[in-house]
């Protein structure tokens, strides 16, 4: 491995055709035609092409981004944004990666401020983001990440969270757009916290939708309403649904406590299973939610600290 480039002494190093990390290539060296394109507020430089030309802005970034070649947009560590406004960040470029560099406080940070209607707004397919954190500077901010026209969106290891105890997201990521124009969404190992009371839900779908996944996030909510993990718009159908190894603690006293969607809908498919959730509702019949069409196994609910859970729904009996 050539080092012809340094940064942070020897962990971070890149030369002509890669970026290294313990010695290891960072993003997929597999990838195609695409290039790297750096991104760092402690630069502001103009070309993007090495960590000592890093631009300033993630959408800066995505002018110097060609669709579908691959290319890799590098997020370096420490580097801070503040967003305002709808598609503040717009991931607009078809294929393109973003990878934040860096762990706990060294990753990537993203102040979504200005008002209510600021977002990521993901409105080109096959985009991929990973390892980035998202605080809300705003009371109510509607969602943060948008999903328009982005087919096969994938959400990695990211964060979300408020910047103060009145700065909240009303939910983390929401397709905006019309019937299928969010489908293969994958959104895992994310993690959202928010002692915030107004909060909705981790992901809401407002149209019908195929393929989407939601796998080994943590949502962590103080939310009294409907605080689930995905809420499905009334009427409108997740066909071939994976929600699976999912974890929820959220401050909800009824309705449904996990999944919310018109339970007459048909035309859903897909599995729910292996997902836990601890709950407020201490007086009714467990309501873990249900999705018509799909199969649950082996999902525990709790209302009290002092138990492991209850099957929802209850477990089948040989016939």
């Amino acid at each position: 491995m050539s080092w012809r480039q340094s940064v942070h002494g020897r962990a971070l190093g890149y030369d002509s055709n890669n970026l290294f990390l313990h010695g290891r290539v960072v993003g997929n060296p597999l990838a195609g035609r695409g290039k790297y394109v750096y991104v760092d507020s402690a630069v502001a430089g103009a070309s993007g092409s090495n960590p000592d030309e890093a631009v300033a802005t993630l959408d800066e970034a995505f002018a110097l981004c060609t669709a579908n070649v691959g290319d890799t947009i590098v997020v370096m560590p420490n580097h801070a944004e503040t967003v305002t406004g709808v598609g503040g960040i717009a991931h607009d470029v078809a294929g393109v990666s973003v990878v934040g560099l860096g762990t706990g406080n060294q990753r990537p940070r993203f102040l979504m401020d200005g008002g209510t209607t600021v977002t990521y707004l993901i409105s080109a397919a096959d985009a991929y983001v990973e390892n980035l954190v998202f605080a809300s500077g705003h009371a109510d901010v509607v969602t943060c990440i948008g999903i328009s026209t982005g087919v096969h969106a994938q959400i990695i290891g990211c964060e979300f969270g408020d910047n103060i105890a009145t700065e909240n997201f009303l939910s983390c990521i929401t397709s905006t757009g019309a019937a299928n124009t969010a489908d293969g969404l994958v959104v895992r190992d994310c993690f959202c916290y928010t002692p915030d009371a107004s909060t909705i839900g981790f992901v809401m779908m407002t149209d019908d939708s195929i393929g989407l996944r939601l796998e080994d996030n943590v949502v962590i909510s103080e939310g009294t309403g409907l605080a689930t993990l995905v809420t499905v718009a009334t009427g409108k159908d997740v066909r071939g649904i994976r929600v699976l190894r999912n974890y929820l603690s959220s401050k909800a006293t009824a309705g449904n406590l996990f999944v919310s969607n018109d339970t007459a809908s048909p035309n859903n498919s897909g599995i729910i299973a292996h997902n836990r959730i601890r709950h407020a509702d201490v007086t009714g019949a467990h309501a873990l939610g249900a999705v018509g069409g799909c199969g649950f196994f082996d999902n525990l609910s709790a209302s009290t600290d002092a138990v492991s859970g209850v099957i929802l729904p209850a477990a089948d009996v040989d016939l």
